[in-house]
């Protein structure tokens, strides 16, 4: 081992600049080693003298940066050099070259997920990553552990305004991370998938409305569109629409937002039989069929064909027929809505059903777990009820369990003769 000086490094032809004088950030002192691979060095940001180093990836491009955690000379060669060592190794042993920082993996995957069609999970993944890049960028896939994956959601926690996140939603971000973890595997950036921290919490049900609070619900949704102000009305109108369609077909809000007149079609019907309505809707899991609860859905949408043929109708002209590709949900120029979320808050409050019995928060998913919960207290099969949700059994199982007695309750009973007084009480979906 020989030192060769300055020489080797870029810094060779500038003079070491002194603590008290170099600017925040230069290079105070320097030494290089094993012909520039190695190079130490201090900078004047740092109150206690202490040595950083660039090791050259050997048999690669690129050098990883560490702090020596010394001051002393000795010891951060040593440091320095028994870095150097390990990387050889894993350059002969043919792992992937190690000390590559995050960022540009991070965009990559970004891009790659962005040239892919519009899904809803796409966008998900997208917008989680663009979140954590800030945090994860400069750190390289040698910082890759539980610990670091840990601070990921808790950086995760500290961007929301309640300061909390569901356990649910914790592993979904977690899944989101293996998703980008395993390209990277492919990638070559990492050799192995790192262990994932623990989620704790047990699944709760999630917030719905039971029969006593939809009713209430129901009552509100009559009374708001009872004004005078056209504005006002319209808005009103198209919320009354929307809540009835999602609480009768239990599809996504973000699936409501992008539906369209050519993806709402009818099947069946004839020998007496009334039409099942469908929608073809595209979300989390891909594009998928929904068949609506009840024909009666019919008259929600067909209320609000009725609203757009008449903001639409140009006087003294026949009326127009609507484009099949323009959105359902929209405002008056036909743009999408971005979301029902506060004017729906807002109904709650004037229903007075703003949380459920056990004190939890309603909000507009909770439309599509009251679909839920209703088709399962009415008999429908764990497997058909998940598939028309785009969603999985294990989820359905999870979440909703509590409810499934209530659906084979015919055999828990069958023993049991029934009485008239003690038959449930059915709950309509009809306005």
């Amino acid at each position: 081992m020989g030192k060769t000086g300055l020489n080797d490094s870029a810094e060779a032809a500038k003079p070491a600049k002194t603590a008290s004088n170099a600017p925040k950030g230069a290079v105070t002192d320097s030494k290089s080693f094993r012909d520039g691979l190695i190079y130490l060095y201090q900078r004047a940001d740092f109150k206690k003298p202490t040595w950083l180093c660039r090791v050259k990836i050997p048999n690669g491009s690129g050098y990883v940066n560490r702090s020596t955690g010394t001051g002393d000379e000795h010891k951060a060669f040593k440091f320095a050099d028994d870095l150097y060592n390990q990387l050889l190794v894993k350059s002969l042993t043919g792992e992937a070259p190690p000390g590559k920082q995050m960022g540009r993996a991070i965009q990559s995957y970004i891009e790659r997920l962005e040239s892919q069609p519009h899904k809803l999970s796409i966008h998900y993944k997208v917008l989680l990553l663009k979140r954590i890049k800030p945090f994860l960028e400069r750190k390289s896939f040698d910082d890759l552990s539980t610990s670091l994956l840990s601070k990921v959601v808790d950086e995760q926690i500290a961007l929301t305004k309640k300061g909390t996140l569901s356990p649910n939603t914790i592993k979904r971000t977690y899944t989101d991370l293996k998703h980008f973890l395993q390209w990277c595997i492919e990638e070559g950036y990492i050799t192995q998938m790192p262990r994932f921290p623990k989620v704790n919490g047990v699944a709760s049900s999630r917030p719905h409305f039971d029969a006593k609070d939809w009713a209430k619900l129901i009552r509100q949704l009559r009374e708001i569109v009872k004004v005078e102000n056209g504005a006002i009305r319209r808005d009103r109108m198209m919320l009354r629409d929307y809540v009835l369609i999602l609480a009768n077909t239990g599809i996504r809000v973000g699936e409501a937002r992008t539906l369209k007149w050519r993806d709402v079609t009818e099947i069946g019907g004839g020998n007496g039989e009334a039409a099942h309505v469908t929608l073809l809707v595209s979300g989390k899991t891909g594009k998928r069929e929904v068949v609506a609860r009840s024909a009666d859905i019919k008259t929600y949408f067909k209320r609000i064909h009725d609203l757009r043929v008449e903001e639409l109708t140009v006087e003294g002209k026949p009326k127009p027929k609507i484009d099949p590709n323009s959105l359902v949900f929209c405002h008056k120029d036909g743009t999408e809505i971005g979301t029902f979320k506060k004017s729906f808050a807002a109904l709650m409050k004037r229903a007075g059903v703003e949380r459920d019995s056990y004190g939890n928060l309603r909000s507009l998913y909770s439309l599509r777990h009251t679909y839920a919960t209703f088709c399962l207290q009415h008999g429908v099969a764990v497997y058909t009820l998940a598939k028309n949700m785009g969603t999985s059994v294990a989820m359905i199982e999870q979440y909703y369990g509590h409810t499934t007695n209530v659906a084979s309750a015919s055999e828990l009973t069958k023993r049991v003769k029934r009485q008239a007084s003690g038959a449930a009480s059915s709950l309509s979906w009809l306005e």
